[in-house]
This record gives structure tokens, sequence and C-alpha cells, in this order.
């Protein structure tokens, strides 16, 4: 019968499409594997606004696999460093992640909403701020460095819950590397809108490591960078991030 050699061509198709051998990269170091433990970690550099000095940043996921289409799981970072010569800032953000994935043989196209808490030790920076008149009219103070400071404190002073949400993918193109991207828009209780965009390239380590092919289902390598924009808290510059990664599923 026709109809049964179509019906038959289509679920081989769909076998052959929905591989159980998978193992994609995506952002934020993290994999898809269709089964099991995604742990990541990543450092790199946060660049603010062009008048605040870089900070560290640090952050690592945790991720499980509940079905081949959806995992859960928490994200940290941590930011801390010296925004100028006076001034060091410290900003942890926690977020819980839920992903409704969307897997091809080689491609993972996902959706996520996002709960997050911020919380930043600033307290330095707003006793300056507080301040800030009894210092422009002094002798050699400049007022526009003063206004710089503060939109530097208004990009981690996203203080209590936020909520949003995330799409991202991953495509592995060859056996040795991959590409993946996102984007995510999220609203922070302290009237901050934050939208980042994240691109980054991965390298499988897995390939080339034959105790991790045998013991570990993925090992990818990552690069990555981040582009931020804060809305209605009148900062008009992008920041920006490079991470240097690491995934493992197990």
């Amino acid at each position: 019968m026709p109809v049964k050699k179509i019906v038959c061509a289509i679920c081989l198709l769909a076998l052959a499409v929905f591989a159980e051998d998978r193992n994609i990269p995506l952002p934020s170091q993290s994999a898809y594997v269709g089964k099991g433990i995604s742990v990541g970690i990543g450092a790199g550099i946060f660049n603010p606004t062009k008048d605040c000095d870089c900070l560290g940043v640090w952050q690592g996921q945790l991720e499980y696999f509940y079905s081949e289409t959806i995992s859960g799981g928490i994200d940290v970072r941590f930011f801390g460093g010296d925004l100028d010569p006076d001034v060091m800032v410290m900003n942890q953000r926690y977020r819980m992640i839920a992903k409704f994935h969307f897997p091809f043989k080689n491609l993972d196209f996902y959706v996520s909403p996002v709960f997050g808490l911020e919380s930043t030790n600033i307290e330095t920076f707003r006793e300056e701020w507080d301040n800030r008149e009894e210092n422009w009219w002094r002798p050699g103070s400049d007022r526009d460095n003063d206004e710089s400071e503060w939109d530097c404190e208004k990009m981690f002073s996203l203080e209590g819950f936020s909520m949003g949400a995330e799409i991202g993918a991953g495509w592995s193109f060859s056996r040795f590397f991959g590409i993946t991207g996102s984007s995510s828009y999220e609203y922070n209780f302290a009237r901050a809108q934050l939208l980042n965009l994240t691109p980054g390239v991965a390298f499988n380590l897995r390939e080339v490591w034959p105790w991790a092919k045998q013991t570990l289902l993925s090992v990818w390598i990552s690069v990555e960078v981040g582009f931020q924009r804060y809305f209605n808290r009148g900062v008009d510059e992008w920041a920006s991030s490079g991470f240097l990664g690491l995934q493992i599923g197990i």
C-alpha cells in the first residue's frame, strides 16, 4: 500500500533524525545529551561600559535531563572587581532554568522560562552617590565622572527577584566543532530590564580523548562572547563579556 510505504519512510526518517547518540553544545557551558547530567563552568572578563573598569566573572551550570525534550537545573554567575580605583563591587546572580528542547541529529533548539535572584554588595558605591553633591563643587572634581560611576552602579543594582525567557540553539556542524547562540530577556523587580545576546563556538574534546569517549556523554571546551543592554535604567551603552568554559556530561 502506498500509504503504508509513506508512513514507514516517515518513521525511518524520524529515527535517523532523532538518533540516540546525540552530543550537541549549547550556550553557557551546557550541552544536549538527551539523558544524564550536564555540568559546566566558565570564567572570563566583563566590561560594563567604556567608563568602568573590567571585572572578573565566573559562572557555573548544573542541568539534569528528565527526558529527551525536558531538562532543568540552576546556574550561577559572580562578578567581582574594581569598577574604578575607589569602588569595588561583588554581584551574584542565581537562576532556575527549565528547558524545552526540540532536538535533531546535529541540532538542538530550546526555549526556557527563567527565574532569578540578584544580590549585590555596593554600599560603598551608594554612599558615594548619596554624597555626590559635596564633591562636585570641589576643585578638580569631575561631574561627568560621578555620573558615569552612577551608570556603573545601575548595572549592578538589580536587587531581588527577576523573571524572563530565553531561546537558544546549538549546532554540531562537524565531528570536532559546534556553534552556539542564545538570547534572553529578563525583568527585575528593581524595575530593570536586561537583554542578553550570547554567541559562541565549542570544540568537542571527547572526540580526541579516548577515556572521555568511553566514559562520558560529552566534553566541550567553549569560547563565548556576551552582549548586554539594560533598559529603564538610563544606561545607553552595551556591556560586553568573554568566557572560556568547560562542559562535561555524565
